[in-house]
């Protein structure tokens, strides 16, 4: 008689040794979580990080900024302790703290902010002419970021950390995380619109697109969503979308491919 071979493990994607590569939305996953770590360990923020989650705590007034994403889909047996564990993390000062969920899921004391969606865009293609008046530009300075930082601000907008400030949602450490570009286009010298390309894990992780609002529809925000989108013009480059924003990306050539769930949970 022959030994009996142990069971083969079925792939689910989401084992903590499984190739980063493995799917795109992996790499994605891994990539945003693998950036959160790196701007908040740069900043000298705390950070979370076991088997379930990568949590991050800047003590922020807005939520997307007090941020985490889940590793792995939410066995309803650790939903208790993950739960338990991020509240716990994110005691003391600071507002509302947030997951990034890739799968549907629900956690004791999180509410659900939104259902946002996921979107894809491959490789190619060359972007449209922007307009004439507008300069894109790379920030390379503290001044640089802190004109990204009020577009954000005031353009996205973060109303709990209105009126800007310097500081008040990136640290100038964020200007050194590898592979992070921040655009800021301008008219006249003014800054008017932003968007964040983030490269990693083989992907292009586009972030934190915001114009301001008497700039808008004049094609600003897609032309510096398209010099982010086409930073690493080899990389597909993948969003989490807002419903407001997607028809914008769709137009650029963008695919939803699901939709994430984003929990809300109130600090204690």
């Amino acid at each position: 008689m022959t030994e009996p071979q142990p069971a083969t493990r079925l792939e689910t994607g989401w084992f903590a040794n499984t190739p980063v590569d493995d799917t795109l939305i992996r790499q994605f996953v891994i990539a945003n979580a693998e950036w959160m770590e790196s701007t908040a360990m740069a900043a000298g923020n705390p950070v979370l990080h076991t088997d379930d989650v990568v949590a991050v705590d800047e003590h922020s007034q807005h939520v997307l900024f007090n941020t985490g994403i889940l590793l792995r889909p939410m066995d309803p047996d650790r939903a208790d302790a993950v739960a338990a564990q991020l509240m716990n993390f994110y005691r003391g000062a600071g507002g509302a703290f947030s997951l990034f969920c890739p799968w549907p899921t629900t956690l004791p004391g999180f509410t659900a902010g939104g259902h946002p969606p996921l979107m894809l865009r491959m490789p190619g293609g060359e972007r449209p002419v922007p307009p004439t008046e507008l300069v894109i530009e790379a920030a390379a300075t503290r001044e640089g970021l802190g004109d990204y930082e009020q577009v954000l601000v005031e353009g996205f907008p973060l109303e709990s950390l209105q009126p800007w400030r310097a500081g008040v949602a990136l640290h100038p450490a964020n200007l050194h995380v590898p592979g992070t570009r921040f655009y800021v286009g301008r008219v006249d010298g003014r800054p008017v619109s932003v968007a964040t390309s983030i490269a990693g894990c083989g992907v292009n992780h586009i972030e934190f697109v915001a114009t301001l609002p008497d700039a808008r529809g004049r094609g600003y925000g897609a032309a510096v969503t398209w010099a982010a989108t086409l930073a690493e013009p080899d990389l597909p480059a993948l969003l989490v979308a807002t419903d407001m924003g997607r028809p914008v990306y769709e137009r650029m050539g963008y695919v939803a491919l699901t939709r994430w769930a984003f929990l809300v949970c109130a600090r204690v």
